[in-house]
Parts: structure tokens; sequence; C-alpha cells
């Protein structure tokens, strides 16, 4: 049976990559810590990006969807102050969360940039940090993650550049 060859922990390129990226996280941190951002919002989006092998055919997935996914949260407020008197609160949460499952699922080949897992995994993220103090800021939250993000997710783009650039292309 034929073993997977594996590429050395300390090769040049990924040393390099290592040490751009923690840079760019520490960077990351220390620039939205200074502003009294939220970090979760901007590195969702990187951690997505690593998640698809960082493929740059995917970023507007990952930032439109990400950014969709947080406007879900003062619509589905909106959603169960219309509906809550009449079906209670948590049907009516039912209700909406299965509606934007559901566009998800129909929508995902059509409108792939909005409906997609990205969306999916940012409304839930946002869920839970809206029960965590200071409370619910969406707004903001789309703005860390629109301008962060893209910052973050096109930085490791930079930095595959540069690996690629100082390092020898290997035979396929």
């Amino acid at each position: 049976m034929e073993q997977l060859q594996r590429p050395p922990i300390f090769s040049k390129g990924r040393i390099v990559f290592c040490v751009l990226l923690v840079a760019l996280v520490l960077v990351g941190e220390i620039v939205l810590h200074l502003n009294h951002l939220d970090t979760w919002p901007a590195f969702a989006c990187m951690i997505i990006f690593f998640y698809y092998h960082m493929d740059i055919k995917q970023i507007p997935h990952i930032i439109i969807g990400s950014f969709f996914g947080i406007l879900q949260y003062p619509i589905i407020l909106l959603f169960i102050k219309a509906l809550a008197p009449s079906i209670g609160i948590f049907p009516a949460q039912l209700l909406y969360i299965g509606i934007f499952v559901g566009a998800i699922v129909l929508l995902k080949d059509h409108i792939p940039w909005v409906f997609n897992t990205n969306a999916f995994m940012l409304f839930f993220i946002t869920a839970v940090a809206a029960k965590v103090p200071p409370g619910p800021q969406p707004v903001k939250w789309m703005a860390i993650q629109l301008i962060g993000g893209t910052a973050l997710v096109l930085g490791v783009v930079g930095i595959q550049k540069i690996v690629a650039a100082i390092t020898p292309q290997q035979p396929e």
C-alpha cells in the first residue's frame, strides 16, 4: 500500500506562512481590541476561509453570506415581534428559523453568494453572541465582519502569494 508523503513541518513555506499568519492574527486582535470592537465577526470569516481550503473563489460566498447571516438577527426580532402576539415567541422563532433554513436549501444553487452555509453559521453565532453582555449589536457586528473579515481573508490571500513567491514550486 502506498503511503501518503507528508510535507515537512519545518519547510521554508510552512514557516513563512506560520509567522505571517500569526502576525496577521495578532495585528487583527490588537486593532480590534484597541478600538473596543468584537473580534468574532472578523475572525469567523478567516476561519471559514480556512475551512474552504483558502479557495479564493469562495471569498464572495464567505463575506456576503456571513453578512447576510448576521443581518438575520434584527430581521428575526422584527418577525418575532410581529407574530408573537398571535402565535407566541417560541413558535415565531421556530417559524423564522425554518423559513431561513428552507430558503438556504432552495436558493443555494441560485443565489449562492447569499444563501449558503456561511449565512447559517453566522446567524447561529450572532444569536449566541446576542445573549452575551453587552447584548445584541448587529449593525456593529456587520461592519466588523464586512471590513475586518474582508481584511483578514485578503491578508491570508496575501500571505499565500508571498509564500508562493519565495518558495520553489514542486512539480506534480
